[in-house]
């Protein structure tokens, strides 16, 4: 599955590889997935070998997996979409991307291009099985289990691909199924419905697996839990997303606020933190470039330095800034992407405000109140 992130990679992940570019890391949970798959084995079998066995088998599988989160990333890169990363969970795989393509049609094939690798890789692999004209093991609950030949390990995974590919093709957004179905109703509506409509559409479909899961598979339910809230924040950013369309940084900006100097000393920044609300100080520079001082820069700051240095000797990040004519859509977009908890507004290069996530959410919860007074008066008449 794909998704819109806010940082290169999650937290708890570990980098283990780059390909094509894009760091591909495994999640610390994936680690429990291991043990519990490790603990099974055991229970059932005493055989430290057949331990061994199920864990290449899982390593095979999440192989699969990565190639399947490559289909979706290399097929967005065709159309200027560019992934940070792919990381592996326990209930699979998710490429990191900086957005989904703006045309139906490329969202389409960019939610195709995953569950298709899984298609080709069980074509490769039963052309392999024809070619050496390998028979079907024996279906015994032990060989599935241990995989103890090479046909019982090849047909598995031929079986699990095969799965992996009708299980993604489920109409049940923020899956690939689900993409699909958003595009193709985002042919006929605006985007923002077609993407409530396909969450709600996945919402159900992940209450049917989470009682199906209580049937059958705990992995399951993890699955419908994970489609559940996937859908509900995706669908969410999209419709703030389309209210922002219109508006501007000014609208949303923060107008007064203090700005610092390189050459003030940090007992200044602490004292405006005691004074004021802000948490976020623009600092200029003798270049004239502007920087950004953060809480969690100035405890540093004054634990290595006392309260008289200068912030000039401290290494402070640029401060990002946006155009006071830009769209918010875009300005958000950037928030969530390069991760920023401030950007600077500026007109005609000059300074004149700052804006973080807070300030766009208080922005949409007053147009809300205000939305709901006009339809009081409007009932009213």
């Amino acid at each position: 599955m794909a998704e819109r992130s806010t940082a290169a990679t999650m937290k708890w992940s570990f980098r283990f590889a780059r390909i094509a570019g894009i760091d591909i890391a495994v999640h610390a949970t994936f680690a429990l997935l291991l043990g519990w798959i490790a603990l099974s084995i055991w229970r059932s079998t005493h055989s430290s070998a057949a331990v061994l066995q199920g864990m290449v088998f899982v390593m095979a599988l999440f192989v699969c997996v990565v190639l399947h989160e490559l289909g979706h990333a290399l097929t967005a890169r065709r159309f200027g979409v560019r992934t940070r990363s792919i990381t592996l969970l326990p209930i699979g795989g998710v490429a990191a991307m900086e957005r989904m393509p703006d045309q139906p049609r490329q969202e389409i094939l960019v939610a195709l291009a995953g569950p298709m690798v899984n298609v080709l890789i069980a074509l490769v692999l039963g052309a392999w099985i024809r070619l050496h004209n390998v028979a079907p093991p024996e279906i015994d609950a032990d060989t599935v289990l241990l995989f103890s030949s090479p046909a019982a390990f090849v047909y598995s995974l031929l079986s699990i691909n095969v799965m992996l590919a009708v299980f993604n093709l489920l109409p049940a957004f923020p899956m690939d199924g689900g993409r699909v179905l958003r595009a193709a109703l985002a042919i006929k509506m605006e985007h923002h419905l077609a993407t409530l409509r396909a969450a709600r559409i996945g919402q159900s479909m992940a209450v049917v697996l989470f009682f199906l899961g209580i049937l059958y598979s705990p992995v399951m339910m993890l699955i419908a839990v994970f489609i559940w809230f996937a859908a509900g924040a995706e669908s969410g950013a999209e419709q703030l997303r389309h209210a922002l369309h219109s508006v501007t940084p000014r609208q949303a900006m923060i107008s007064r606020f203090e700005l610092l100097d390189a050459g003030d000393c940090l007992q200044r920044a602490l004292d405006l933190t005691l004074q004021t609300d802000q948490k976020h100080f623009p600092v200029r520079f003798s270049d004239n470039s502007l920087r950004t001082l953060s809480q969690r820069d100035m405890l540093g700051a004054l634990r290595d330095g006392g309260e008289q240095v200068r912030l000039s000797a401290l290494s402070l990040p640029l401060l990002a800034t946006c155009d006071v004519r830009e769209s918010m859509e875009q300005v958000l977009d950037r928030i969530q992407q390069e991760n920023h908890a401030i950007i600077g507004v500026t007109d005609r290069q000059r300074l004149v405000g700052l804006l973080h996530l807070e300030n766009i959410l208080e922005l949409m919860r007053i147009d809300a109140a205000r939305d709901a007074h006009r339809s009081q008066d409007g009932m009213r008449f």
